[in-house]
């Protein structure tokens, strides 16, 4: 058994992140739970800064956050065959230094593979989840809006499958971070695709949450071409209404879905072939194979850094140059 106590990175008010520490069972495991220890944990920009700033006052604290974590295993319950003592998985689990977790809701980590990288297979899945739905061929253009971590893992998936994308993010940092984990075309603005391409593009998938990104994402897209909002639009960032965005769509006969994750099933069936944790064994897959890179793209911290750390993701502005934050929880 473990130590009493845990410590928690939590959300204690509306833009007040501590770390604390607080009671841990000490009890014996159930049948398929496995008792971890986190190793690393990833921050997710987008949906952990919604958390944390309560744009719409309406959350309730304190309030739990993370789900992206590598964790060790120190005991095994009953009946639990995936992994061993000493194992690492990842497992959707909250920025905790210990957590408990049912055997059906982890990915071993492959052999060989380092912590620090397969965390990341949680942000592919978030953008995959829409692509394996779309009825749109590589022999078409797409366009990726926004190149945070979602964004970036996005595009990075897009050009797996052999599209060829168009992905756009007006903070140069993340453009030159794009290029530097292989993606080819990604530019500061839609004025900056080349006009031929104007009502060419297939399918566009809005990583930003942002309405001016999405009017970007409409007018290029082709005549009953697909657009996926998979940003989630936490705020109003314009004094735009919809109505052109409205006239877009009708006179465009664009598809317009939400881009939701758990638009999937949480698992495959016979007549349910995709599903949210096939799209996290594909992601894992890719990371191990070299065919998803994340290279310079994390500060990584001491999760006793999180009030300043989120102070940062609240005010939009990351230091070291950093696309999003990792957590090291190995000190502990």
């Amino acid at each position: 058994m473990v130590e009493t106590m845990n410590r928690c990175v939590r959300f204690v008010r509306k833009q007040d992140a501590q770390f604390i520490s607080e009671a841990f069972e000490d009890r014996p495991l159930l049948p398929g739970e496995i008792l971890g220890k986190t190793v690393v944990s990833l921050i997710s920009t987008g949906s952990e800064r919604g958390g944390y700033m309560d744009y719409n006052d309406n959350m309730a604290y304190p309030q739990v956050t993370g789900y992206a974590a590598i964790l060790e295993v120190l005991e095994i319950g009953p009946g639990v065959t995936k992994v061993q003592k000493g194992d690492l998985f990842f497992a959707g689990t909250p920025h905790h230094l210990y957590n408990r977790v049912h055997e059906e809701d982890i990915l071993p980590v492959p052999a060989g593979l380092p912590p620090e990288k397969a965390v990341y297979c949680r942000f592919p899945a978030v953008s995959l989840s829409s692509i394996v739905q779309m009825p749109v061929s590589p022999t078409e253009p797409v366009l990726v809006m926004g190149l945070g971590l979602v964004g970036l893992m996005c595009a990075q998936v897009l050009q797996n499958f052999g599209y060829d994308v168009w992905s756009v993010d007006p903070v140069r940092r993340r453009r030159d971070n794009a290029r530097l984990n292989g993606i080819l075309h990604a530019v500061s603005g839609v004025d900056e695709i080349p006009a031929e391409l104007t009502g060419k593009f297939g399918a566009a998938f809005d990583c930003s949450g942002d309405e001016s990104a999405i009017y970007g994402c409409a007018d290029k897209i082709r005549h009953g071409g697909h657009l996926f909002l998979v940003g989630v639009p936490w705020r109003k960032t314009t004094d735009e209404d919809g109505h052109r965005l409205l006239l877009k769509i009708f006179y465009g006969f664009l598809h317009v879905h939400s881009g939701w994750e758990w638009t999937l099933p949480r698992r495959s069936g016979d007549f349910l072939p995709e599903s949210h944790y096939r799209c996290l064994e594909k992601s894992l897959q890719w990371i191990a194979e070299g065919k998803l890179r994340m290279d310079d793209i994390a500060a990584v911290v001491d999760p006793s850094d999180c009030p300043e750390v989120y102070r940062e993701i609240g005010d939009g502005e990351l230091q070291h140059k950093a696309n999003c934050v990792m957590f090291d929880w190995r000190a502990y």
